[in-house]
């Protein structure tokens, strides 16, 4: 949805701009939830009864979100910005990086980001794409050797 005001311009998104782009919804008929319950793989309690759950179910969103490209509406809103520039802002509930790669910047991840990790102990984030689906690859800080999960809410 996108509302204007004055010369301003505020877009709002959720999961359906990536459906054009091969991306399921979390929620419908084929959505991601289907096969896991939520409270196993997205929430606190999941990640403290079964990390290797929790990365292996984030692991697969990255895998299927570097396997598509930005579709005709996430290039359009990075066009609006840069036409636009400061005077345009992005939110997205979306937890993909289809509107950084469409070329946005000016952007708000509302449950986090997808290609992000923070560590448990020292609060790091830093960009990650890896895929850690095996239990001797779960990721481990550079900075204090504390575990590593995926920086989404």
């Amino acid at each position: 949805m996108l509302l204007g005001f004055q010369d301003r311009l505020f877009g709002l998104t959720g999961s359906g701009i990536s459906v054009e782009s091969g991306l399921a919804t979390f929620r419908g008929a084929e959505g991601l939830w289907n096969g896991y319950r939520l409270e196993d793989v997205a929430t606190p309690e999941a990640w403290d009864a079964d990390p290797e759950l929790v990365w292996r179910f984030y692991s697969m969103r990255r895998r299927e979100t570097m396997a598509v490209q930005p579709n005709a509406a996430h290039r359009t809103l990075a066009a609006f910005e840069k036409r636009l520039g400061d005077r345009f802002y992005l939110c997205t509930q979306n937890v993909d990086d289809l509107h950084e790669r469409a070329g946005s910047q000016r952007l708000h991840h509302m449950h986090g980001t997808l290609f992000q990790s923070r560590c448990v102990l020292c609060g790091r984030t830093f960009a990650d794409s890896g895929l850690y689906e095996r239990p001797d690859s779960m990721p481990k800080c550079s900075n204090c050797g504390g575990v590593v999960r995926p920086q989404i809410v």
